[in-house]
């Protein structure tokens, strides 16, 4: 998979791939983003160079993640030292090509991305009903740094993952 910058004319695809994902986790009773994506926030975040997409050996949208350095002061505070990391959000594969590793090259790339910026860390949020993903951060190498139970937000299962500093090249994924 080759990971790169999203542009404005991938936009598409990556709401195609939220909706997707919105849709299966709808089938499975997960209640995580049970809502059309917001369109003026993804065009921004990739306007702002934060979205990347992974393509397969055909040029096909494959995978997205949002990373930037939005530390929500909901979840993350001083003691965390918030600006050594970088954050995840809405790491989505294709249904298709889910369980072929897509998701461990993309938090792989994440972490060498992150790493050759000087950051320690990559971190991200997720709801706190969704235990599956749970169960899949902390069995692909993420550490459960705690859980905050914010009534007015349905996240709030905080992961973090070391960064790799070392043979970095921050646009390809072997």
């Amino acid at each position: 998979m080759i990971v790169r910058s999203a542009g404005p004319d991938d936009l598409h695809a990556v709401l195609n791939l939220f909706r997707e994902a919105t849709a299966w986790l709808a089938s499975k009773n997960v209640d995580q983003w049970q809502w059309e994506p917001r369109v003026e926030q993804v065009r921004g975040d990739i306007e702002d160079g934060n979205v990347f997409v992974g393509e397969d050996e055909d040029g096909r949208i494959i995978a997205t993640v949002t990373v930037d350095t939005f530390a929500d002061a909901d979840f993350w505070g001083p003691e965390d030292d918030p600006d050594s990391a970088l954050y995840v959000h809405r790491m989505i594969v294709a249904r298709d090509h889910a369980g072929l590793g897509i998701g461990d090259e993309l938090t792989s790339w994440v972490e060498q991305f992150a790493g050759a910026l000087g950051y320690d860390h990559v971190r991200l949020d997720c709801y706190r009903s969704n235990t599956g993903l749970h169960h899949y951060y902390k069995t692909h190498g993420w550490t459960h740094v705690r859980t905050v139970d914010a009534p007015w937000r349905p996240s709030g299962s905080l992961f973090q993952r070391s960064t790799v500093r070392e043979g970095v090249e921050p646009n390809e994924v072997s």
